[in-house]
This record gives C-alpha cells, sequence and structure tokens, in this order.
C-alpha cells in the first residue's frame, strides 16, 4: 500500500502535468489517487488541502474546456436542426452530412472536455431525427464507422508493436515525435465510429500511446534544461568588444537550433527568456551604431563642403564598424566615388595641359617647368637644333594618330605603310630597333627632330593633330 508521502509525490507529477498543458493526464493521476486515500487509516491535512487545491485546478481547466468547444457545439446542433428543418430529396449527401457532423462532434470530445449528459442527450436525439428520412442508407454510413473502427484498432495494434519494441530503447526525440503525429492523423482521418465503440476505442488508444508520451515528456525536460543551461550562459558572457557577445550569442544561438523541442509551451516561454538575455548586447549596438550615423553624416558634409580630403574621410571610416548597409554609409560612399572620379578628372585635364604646354615651350613662349618631367631633358636638348626633320615630325604624329585611333590623311599613306611594315618587322625580328609604342617617347622622338627656327617655314600644321592624340592617350 502507498503511503501519503508517495500520493503526495503523485500529486506534484499531475501539478507538473497541469503546467505543461497535459490536463487530462493530470486530471487522471488525481483521480487515482482520490481512490487511493480511501485505503489509508486518515487522511494528512497536508495532503487533503493539496488534493482540494488540484481538483479546483482541475475544475477550472474544465470550464476553460468547456468555454472553447460549447459554441463549437451549439453551431454543430445548430447544423442538424438544419437538416431536419430541410426538404431535400437527396438522402445520400443528407446521411454523408450528418455522418461529418457526427464525427466532428466526437473530435470535440477527443481535444477537449467532453460534452454534458445534456448536450449529448440533445444532439443524440437531433441525430436520430436527422436519420429517419435516410434508413435506406443508414447501413452503408454504419458500414463506413465499422471499418473505421477496425482502422483504429489497427492503429491502436500498431502503437502497440512499437512501445513493445523500442520499450528497452526508445528512439530518438525526432522519431517519437514523426511516429506520434502519424498515428494521430491517421486517428482522425477515420472518424466516425458506432457510439458505442467511441469510448472504448478512445481510453484504449489513450493508453497504448502513454508510455510514448510519457518518453516525449522526458525527452521534453532534458531539452528544457540544455536551453535553460545555455540561457545561464548568456548571463556569462560580458566581454569589453560589444561585437565579440553578439558573436558568442550567436554561437549559442547555433547550439539552441541543435537542441529538440522542450515542449510546445516551453519552448516559446524558453526562446523568449533566452533572446531577452541577450537584449542588452543589440541595444549596446543600437547605441553605437546611431553614434556612427553621426560620425558618416558630418563626414559626407565635411566632403561636400571640401573640408577634408578622400584619404582623410577613408582614415576615420577605418574605426567605424558594421554599417555597410545603412543608407548613410551608400550616400557616403557614393560621393567619396563622386570625389574621386572629380579628381581623376582634374589630374587628366592638368596632365593633358603640361603635354599642349610642350609645343608653346619649343616655340619658348612658356617655361620648360611646366612640361611633364620626362620630357623636360628632350626640350633643352631641341634648343640647339638649329633645322626640323619634316619626314620625322610627320612620322611621330602618324604614329601618334595610329596609337590613338584617330583617321589618318589618305596622303601620307605611303609613311603609313612604311610605319606598319617597320612595326610588323620587329614583332618577328627582336634585333631591330624602334620607337615603341609609348606616348612619350614618340613626343620625344618629335622634339629631337623639332626646331623653333624653321618649324613655321614647313607650314606642315602638325601639332595640333598631336594634340587630339593627345587628348585620347592621357
Amino acid at each position: 500500500m502507498e503511503s501519503s508521502q508517495d500520493l503526495f509525490k503523485e500529486l506534484e507529477n499531475a501539478e507538473k502535468l497541469f503546467s505543461d498543458g497535459s490536463i487530462k493526464n493530470g486530471q487522471k493521476i488525481i483521480k487515482n489517487v482520490i481512490s487511493k486515500t480511501k485505503s489509508l487509516p486518515s487522511t494528512p491535512n497536508k495532503l487533503r488541502h493539496k488534493i482540494n487545491s488540484l481538483i479546483s485546478k482541475s475544475r477550472y481547466f474544465d470550464e476553460i474546456s468547456s468555454f472553447a468547444t460549447n459554441p463549437k457545439r451549439f453551431e454543430l446542433i445548430s447544423e442538424i436542426t438544419k437538416i431536419i428543418d430541410s426538404s431535400s430529396t437527396n438522402l445520400k449527401k443528407r446521411a454523408h452530412k450528418i455522418n461529418k457532423i457526427q464525427a466532428k462532434w466526437q473530435l470535440l470530445d477527443t481535444s477537449g472536455r467532453p460534452a454534458t449528459k445534456k448536450q449529448w442527450l440533445e444532439f443524440n436525439s437531433l441525430t436520430n431525427e436527422a436519420w429517419e428520412p435516410c434508413k435506406e442508407y443508414f447501413d452503408e454510413i454504419k458500414e463506413i464507422k465499422i471499418n473505421n473502427a477496425n482502422k483504429r484498432e489497427n492503429i491502436i495494434y500498431q502503437t502497440k508493436v512499437f512501445v513493445e519494441k523500442h520499450k528497452k530503447k526508445w528512439p530518438e526525440y525526432k522519431e517519437l515525435v514523426v511516429f506520434i503525429r502519424k498515428i494521430s492523423s491517421e486517428w482522425q482521418k477515420y472518424a466516425p465510429v458506432l457510439d458505442e465503440d467511441y469510448r472504448n476505442l478512445k481510453s484504449e488508444y489513450s493508453n497504448v500511446k502513454k508510455p510514448i508520451i510519457d518518453e516525449l515528456r522526458k525527452y521534453e525536460n532534458i531539452n528544457k534544461q540544455k536551453k535553460q543551461e545555455l540561457i545561464k550562459k548568456v548571463l556569462e558572457i560580458n566581454d569589453a568588444d560589444n561585437e565579440m557577445c553578439i558573436n558568442k550569442f550567436i554561437k549559442l544561438k547555433d547550439q539552441w537550433k541543435n537542441i529538440d523541442s522542450a515542449g510546445k509551451k516551453e519552448d516559446k516561454t524558453l526562446w523568449d527568456e533566452f533572446n531577452k538575455k541577450a537584449d542588452r548586447f543589440f541595444t549596446e549596438k543600437k547605441n553605437i551604431e546611431a553614434k556612427e550615423i553621426k560620425i558618416l553624416l558630418r563626414l559626407n558634409e565635411d566632403l561636400i563642403n571640401s573640408k577634408k580630403t578622400v584619404p582623410e574621410i577613408q582614415k576615420e571610416l577605418n574605426n567605424l564598424k558594421n554599417l555597410d548597409n545603412t543608407k548613410e554609409f551608400k550616400l557616403l560612399n557614393v560621393n567619396i566615388q563622386k570625389e574621386l572620379e572629380k579628381e581623376k578628372l582634374i589630374k587628366r585635364n592638368n596632365k593633358i595641359k603640361s603635354y599642349e604646354n610642350i609645343f608653346n615651350i619649343l616655340m619658348k613662349t612658356c617655361d620648360i617647368s611646366v612640361a611633364p618631367k620626362i620630357i623636360q631633358p628632350s626640350l633643352e636638348l631641341s634648343k640647339k637644333n638649329s633645322k626640323s626633320n619634316s619626314n620625322e615630325l610627320l612620322y611621330s604624329c602618324l604614329r601618334l594618330e595610329m596609337m590613338s585611333g584617330i583617321k589618318t590623311n589618305k596622303k601620307d599613306q605611303h609613311l603609313i605603310d612604311r610605319i606598319q611594315l617597320e612595326l610588323l618587322e620587329s614583332k618577328f625580328n627582336k634585333s631591330k630597333k624602334i620607337i615603341p609604342n609609348d606616348m612619350d617617347m614618340i613626343l620625344i622622338h618629335f622634339i629631337e627632330n623639332f626646331s623653333s627656327k624653321d618649324y613655321e617655314s614647313l607650314d606642315m600644321n602638325i601639332w595640333p593633330r598631336i594634340s587630339k592624340c593627345i587628348e585620347v592617350l592621357v
């Protein structure tokens, strides 16, 4: 015989089942304990108070269940009443409608608190009345119900086989969940059954799957403990670098995903608590980001107003983190690119201008210092030239036009042919030395063959053509 302490422990288990949402299993334990107390010499006050407390909770859950299912039962009674009042001549369709309503009624009894005696008598009376015109189809429906009962008996048998096979060593949590979901789906599929079969099948089904449900609860308790451990680990994260804190939390999150369910209700509560403990990291991150966005806005303003150069802006950007996807960063990056393009264009124009100065220097109207440095030595030497070599000047011009893709004059075709042959020969004969396809080298050749003393008298007007080439090549 069990002692009052044993019974008290059973009541604590019932209370836990209530907390986990397993109301019916908890109610069964309470009924069992009440039955066992009758064999005790006397019932201790502590045990009696515990029983009364749990009976009150049980009634409360019954009231909640009734509150949820009663409106649906009234809807089903209303649907049966409509069938009675209808004058449909399609009796087969009528019979199947009644059959579906009965199935829904039975499912309500399975998922919630069973109907009261008064509700059941009213529904049963109306169902019988609705069936009257369908007597010729009654046998067909009865056969369906009997077949459903056979299918449910088979489900009970399969569950028994599963339990016997695995009770010494249960499969992993997911396999048990898959099995329970499968048989539950099959069970609901084969409804309704005859009223005289319904309660027995329901009781047998509940009993046969209990070991599996109990094992799932054990797994869920273990999973709950694992998740609670991870919650503790979140609290232990306390690095000076907030980004490191977030990375550690993300790793814990990955571990969380690999832990199975702790029960539908517990999972949500634990998940919310787990994330709440990490809110401090993300709040700090948001505060840091808000400060850094202000810096981005200031940098953007400084760039637009030319208060800072691009390198200075980029140096400050290196100290900012995780802002790549913000609209402020993207805007600043666009403006940096615009500024770089602008600087590039200024450099190009200055370079073109420095090359275009070559002619003015050769004509002694400009100082040699404004020319590109690589050109300056040849400009200095050209001052000694007493005569220009018109052929080499034209040669230089044509080489530049060919390099830049600018159309050459037809009258110069003989020289163009010579240049092309020269280039081809140098390609296959490395010992043959020619001026390489380099703008500076060709311009130096031009300068070496130029003399300001006779250039104007040559009437060649070559420099404007060279100037166009420079604009393309620089």
